[in-house]
């Protein structure tokens, strides 16, 4: 089959088996014999290399052999072969023996006088001795052996290749009769020991012919009685042995056998010439076309030569035919052997085309010469050594356009090719890699096809998936399972391959339907890397012919592209559809992701505020503690100090009275110490009492409270920070009590004012404003201090975030307040800009949400 990578046809197509040994055992032993006989008869005739003979060749019965060499003195003689010669210089003679010793006797060059009988009429004939030469023997016996060697090596390698083909085995029969005629004659005109053999041979010659005429190329309606022709044969035999002394019966004999197996030589050129006419019988026209110039040189003109011979008396030496008749079981052979259509059309192909292209050649060659010595009186340059080298280098350059140019003739004038191949290829696949869609490249191979070759209809049939198999379309015939499997061998179907190439008859018959059933001529598969991504159905050409090995090749080639192109627009759209799932996968990861990473940035930030508020609750805890615990130690001193000021002053009072008034002055500085220490009891009493306030643990976690009085007593506790260069303006508006836990609300506006103080950083002022409305409640801390960028404002509720220097604070004030407000259920809101201070604002719901 074709090659999608080149124009040398590959074998693609069913092979016979090895022979089994009983056919190698009878392939050796017709070889050998082939090969004893072949051999004996060789050494037998080269004893006439270097002997004087009458100048003609002699049969048993003294009857001269209708063979010779142009050159010999007898060619010339008419009337003279099959005539039998009765005395040799006026002496009797009775056998063929005692005529050569006369002329070896006589001498090379002498002429020697022969009495000569044909029928009733005598008659004499001088003629000179000739010496036979190598050459002789090399013209004469050389064609015998060459003829029957091939003829025998033909026969037994067509027989091996189809031992069971009742072709092959006619063919085998008629080789082995041509070469057993060859051989033997060889030797029948001296010493005739195998005359018999060599008689026999002749015998079968004309029904092994009408064997092989009536099966090749095809079988004739008559072959199943081809077998009627042997008993004949037999017969005709059976009279050779009879009249074998009689010279004038054997002759009749031997006339009347060559004019029959001329006859069939014609028969059989008319068969293939008929089968070459024949549009419907594509096998044998294919095969026709291998043996036709085999057949016309090797049988039909000796044929027509040897019914001539019979006509004319044998006044033509039959052995020149030998010279062109192994051309015909060399192509025979072929043809048998090599039975597919389109390896048989390729061979012709090349061989019509370098035929022609060494006639080309050769006509180039004698009109440069002619040229060159006639027109150009240049002789000098076509006799010199340089001129058959620079031809020979002008033709190597030229060759090859030279062959294209015939090979596009051949196709053309001899096959009815009228496309270029290579040109389509090369457009159809600069077109195919262009294309990813899978209707665009179908679309492309069928109006490429239908274009080259004008036929009945182009199908691609491609796997529609769904198990549906290999359609055309989905309510189209699937691509049957008979033709898959060898499609998938790389075969070409064609509804005319012979049944050589199937298994049995019926798989013939069910490919042949098979192929009807898709509409097709022709069916190629379309593979890539050994799998079958396609098939290539080609309908019956407009034209009538068969395809050709032109078109398989091209068709070959075709499908291949497509098969490239399918599989590149297949594994891109699995791309597109990976990529697709891919893209649908990441955006769904993604949300996962998106979803779990704020599942968890939540889960941070409610374990972050947990633990700042944890944090800060056990340090509000401590601190609360701490300072109930502080208060009540300072209170104890603190009350003792205070309950003794009056009873004090009552004494220093009595004391006054009593002493003199030079002693009265000390007593009035002792009484504004008792007085200081008083104040300053009172004092340290109400730190005692802020702090009880601001750690409320004594109280519930929520109640009502009033939030002027929770700022009041920040502000208080603060006063170290802000003494003296800080100015705090209080604004309350009226106040609705609300819910809340008062000790985290001191502890919010606690931060709020430590922030405002330190974000002041020499003198400045803090404005502390309260409102409300019906449903919210909002305190606001603003400072004019140094105010904060936006990038800062966006983070200063995020855990551990300050902007404060190392050592200065932990980040985690405002965290808290924002917390507590949440947890509130209020929201803060700020307001800063750098150099311009910052607002906080605090603002609660006055009721808790139910």
């Amino acid at each position: 089959m074709c090659s999608s990578t080149g124009p040398v046809m590959q074998e693609g197509f069913a092979r016979a088996h090895q022979p089994r040994s009983a056919i190698r055992a009878a392939m050796l032993v017709v070889g050998l014999a082939g090969l004893a006989l072949a051999t004996t008869t060789t050494i037998t005739s080269l004893g006439w290399v270097g002997r004087t003979f009458p100048g003609f060749l002699l049969l048993e019965d003294r009857v001269v052999a209708a063979i010779g060499l142009p050159h010999w003195p007898s060619s010339a003689v008419p009337d003279l072969f099959l005539s039998q010669i009765t005395a040799v210089e006026g002496t009797p003679v009775s056998s063929e023996a005692e005529i050569y010793d006369f002329a070896e006797k006589a001498g090379s060059r002498s002429t020697v006088t022969y009495e000569l009988r044909d029928g009733a009429r005598t008659w004499e004939l001088s003629l000179e001795t000739y010496t036979f030469t190598p050459g002789d023997w090399f013209l004469l016996f050389g064609s015998y052996l060459l003829n029957g060697v091939v003829f025998l090596v033909s026969g037994v390698l067509a027989w091996s290749f189809r031992p069971t083909s009742p072709l092959a085995r006619s063919f085998l029969l008629f080789a082995s009769a041509s070469a057993g005629y060859l051989f033997t004659g060889m030797d029948l005109y001296g010493p005739g020991t195998f005359v018999h053999l060599h008689l026999l041979a002749h015998s079968f010659l004309p029904a092994t012919a009408l064997d092989l005429a009536l099966l090749f190329p095809d079988p004739h309606r008559l072959a199943p009685k081809r077998w009627m022709a042997y008993p004949l044969a037999g017969f005709v035999f059976v009279l050779y042995e009879v009249f074998l002394q009689t010279p004038r019966a054997s002759t009749t004999i031997f006339q009347i056998n060559s004019i029959y197996l001329g006859m069939v030589g014609l028969f059989f050129g008319g068969r293939l010439l008929s089968a070459y006419f024949d549009r419907d019988a594509h096998l044998a026209r294919q095969r026709v076309r291998i043996v036709l110039l085999g057949t016309l040189l090797g049988l039909t003109v000796p044929g027509l030569v040897l019914i001539a011979s019979a006509f004319l008396r044998a006044t033509v030496a039959m052995n020149v035919l030998l010279f062109a008749f192994f051309v015909f079981p060399v192509s025979l052979a072929y043809a048998i052997i090599m039975h597919d259509l389109f390896e048989i059309e390729a061979m012709v192909k090349r061989g019509a085309t370098y035929l022609l292209a060494t006639g080309a050649v050769g006509a180039a060659y004698v009109a440069a010469a002619t040229t060159l010595n006639v027109a150009l009186q240049a002789g000098d340059v076509v006799d010199s050594a340089a001129f058959p080298i620079l031809f020979t280098v002008v033709v190597l350059l030229l060759f090859n356009p030279l062959r294209t140019r015939l090979q596009s003739l051949v196709d053309r004038v001899f096959f009815h090719t009228r496309y270029d191949g290579p040109e389509i290829l090369a457009d159809i696949g600069a077109k195919l890699a262009a294309t990813l869609d899978r209707a665009e490249i179908t679309r492309q191979v069928r109006a490429s096809v239908a274009d080259a070759i004008p036929n009945d209809g182009v199908r691609v049939f491609l796997d529609l998936g769904e198990q549906k198999g290999l359609r055309d379309e989905p309510s189209g015939p699937p691509v049957a399972d008979i033709l898959v499997e060898p499609l998938v061998r790389e075969r070409i179907l064609t509804r005319s391959d012979p049944p050589e190439l199937f298994a049995s008859p019926a798989v013939h018959e069910g490919v042949r339907e098979a192929l009807a059933e898709i509409g097709s001529e022709i069916a190629v598969p379309m593979l890539f890397e050994d799998k079958l991504v396609g098939v290539l159905g080609v309908g019956a050409k407009r034209s009538g012919l068969f395809y050709t090995a032109g078109d398989a090749e091209f068709l070959r080639a075709l499908a291949q592209s497509a098969a490239i192109a399918l599989e590149n627009a297949a594994s891109y759209a699995a791309l597109e559809a990976l990529n697709a799932e891919l893209e649908d996968r990441v955006r769904e990861r993604t949300s996962q992701l998106a979803d779990a990473n704020a599942d968890l940035t939540k889960a941070y930030d409610d374990l972050s505020n947990a633990q700042v508020q944890l944090v800060q609750s056990e340090k509000l805890v401590s601190l609360g503690r701490l300072a109930a615990g502080v208060a009540h130690e300072i209170n104890n001193p603190v009350s003792f100090i205070s309950s003794n000021i009056a009873p004090l002053k009552e004494r220093l009072d009595e004391l006054s009275a009593a002493l003199p008034a030079e002693a009265v002055e000390p007593l009035e500085e002792a009484r504004e110490f008792v007085d200081i220490m008083g104040r300053g009891a009172e004092r340290t009493a109400r730190i005692v009492s802020d702090l009880s306030s601001f750690s409320r643990l004594n109280e519930a976690s929520r109640k009502e409270i009033d939030l002027r009085e929770g700022i009041d007593v920040t502000v208080r506790l603060l006063e170290s920070r802000w003494r003296e260069r800080i100015t705090i303006h209080r604004e309350y508006g009226d106040l609705p009590l609300i819910e809340c836990d008062a000790g985290q609300m001191n502890q919010v506006f606690m931060n709020l004012l430590a922030n405002a103080c330190d974000a002041i950083d020499d003198t400045g002022n803090i404005w502390v404003t309260a409102s409300a409305t019906a449903t919210e409640v909002s305190v606001a801390v603003r400072d004019d201090g140094v105010g904060m960028p936006p990038e800062q404002v966006e983070r200063i509720f995020d855990p551990f975030y300050t902007t404060k220097d190392v050592g200065s604070g932990t980040g985690l004030g405002l965290a808290t307040v924002h917390g507590i407000v949440l947890a509130h259920d209020g929201r803060i809101e700020v307001e800063s800009k750098p150099g311009r201070g910052s607002t906080l604002r605090v603002i609660l719901p006055t009721q808790r949400p139910v």
